[in-house]
């Protein structure tokens, strides 16, 4: 008999295991927990079920805390059994005991998952719109004096910011815009109150509006989810802060807000200073100027004290006589420098006068030439530019000769 046709048990497993894993590297699932019991390593083990069939499921203990955090976004605190959940994660195949289970790294509460579904798709939609680009956040006001606050007025969120608002300056004003923050009518209702905040600012200036309410699952929260209440808050000309709900909830009006405070109480916080801490600053900025002032003041005695009379006369003497030797070094050579181009013009001079001289009609008659001029001035080169009886000025090197003309040749 032929034993080679037949594999080991863990042969077979592990082409089982390959087969599995390769082909089912993510997997989708929903189903209903049962036998949930976390082991003494701290590895969470259940079992996911519908009406026919069932599977393990398996979460390790690093992917826990992330998975809570999500949970508690929806409200849940802790997995128990008879939940229904959409998990995601990968097949495994355990070789020991021959089963295959899930491994788990991300569980959303079925019916909550559509919702989850939706704020993603709204939150992209409106990323890519622009809305939570840093650029167009508007800054709080660092001194507010009139604060607008936009929450339901029963709720415990409005007397928490009312507290902190008080405590931390007494001064300030504020006014509450009521709307619902919770049920169909809720995001109506928001919106209304933002824009009446920002007419209601044109005449009574508001400085900053909070947008608030406390804790609650993730369908309480849904109207802070809405694209309504999303454009509101961005068209709003007045700095949106909001505290919604608690530290690990995050809505659509967090990421359009200017800014996004975790609770309605810390919201309060952010946006007022603490009067004592704003007395202390002022002290310690008192003091500091003071101090510096001091340190110039004694800088400058010190400076003063060192300058005796004796010693400024010397130095000015000595100032002064450098300055007296480079005005005669200065003066020396501007004189020498006005002889020497002086001279130079001179001799310039003479040489053109010497050339004026050569070309000069007057050189020319000294040589016996003579200027001849009609009466009118005009000098005669031809004879046919006279006739017998014109008077004509003869031009000589000493003196003129006026004569008539008797003949002409």
């Amino acid at each position: 008999m032929n034993h080679q046709n037949y594999l080991t048990v863990s042969a077979l497993t592990d082409q089982i295991k390959s087969v599995l894993e390769n082909n089912f590297q993510r997997v989708f699932i929903q189903g209903e927990i049962s036998n949930f019991r976390p082991s003494s390593t701290n590895i969470w083990y259940f079992s996911l079920i519908d009406e026919q069939a069932s599977i393990k499921g398996i979460v390790f203990r690093n992917q826990q805390l992330g998975i809570l955090n999500q949970l508690q976004k929806f409200g849940i605190k802790k997995l128990q059994n008879g939940q229904k959940i959409l998990v995601e994660g990968k097949l495994n195949l355990y070789k020991k005991g021959g089963d295959y289970s899930i491994v788990i790294d991300k569980i959303i509460p079925q019916g909550i998952g559509d919702l989850f579904a939706n704020f993603e798709l709204l939150k992209k939609k409106l990323a890519q719109q622009g809305l939570f680009e840093p650029a167009i956040k508007k800054e709080l006001p660092q001194f507010p004096e009139h604060i607008g606050v936009i929450t339901s007025p029963t709720g415990a969120a409005l007397q928490d910011i009312l507290n902190v608002l008080k405590r931390r300056n007494s001064n300030i004003n504020i006014t509450v815009f009521p709307a619902a923050v919770q049920g169909a009518d809720a995001k109506k209702d928001i919106v209304k109150a933002i824009k009446y905040a920002n007419i209601y600012s044109k005449q009574k200036k508001l400085d900053v509006l909070i947008l608030a309410r406390g804790g609650g699952s993730i369908e309480d929260l849904w109207c802070f989810n809405e694209e309504e209440v999303a454009y509101a808050i961005y068209h709003s000309e007045l700095p949106v802060l909001t505290g919604v709900g608690h530290e690990i909830d995050f809505t659509i009006a967090d990421f359009c807000a200017d800014l996004r405070a975790p609770t309605p109480s810390a919201a309060a916080e952010i946006v007022v200073k603490n009067n004592e801490e704003l007395y202390n600053q002022i002290a310690s900025y008192q003091l500091r100027i003071q101090g510096s002032f001091l340190a110039r003041l004694d800088k400058y005695r010190l400076r003063y004290s060192n300058c005796q009379t004796d010693r400024l006369a010397t130095l000015f003497n000595n100032f002064y006589q450098d300055k007296l030797q480079t005005l005669d070094y200065l003066t020396e050579k501007l004189n020498h420098n006005f002889l020497k181009k002086k001279k130079k013009y001179r001799h310039q001079f003479s040489l053109l006068t010497e050339k004026l001289n050569h070309l000069s009609p007057l050189n020319i008659l000294k040589r016996g030439y003579s200027l001849v001029y009609t009466d009118d001035q005009k000098l005669i080169k031809r004879s046919e530019q006279v006739k017998i009886d014109d008077t004509i000025e003869i031009i000589l090197s000493e003196g003129k000769i006026t004569a008539d003309v008797k003949k002409v040749k």
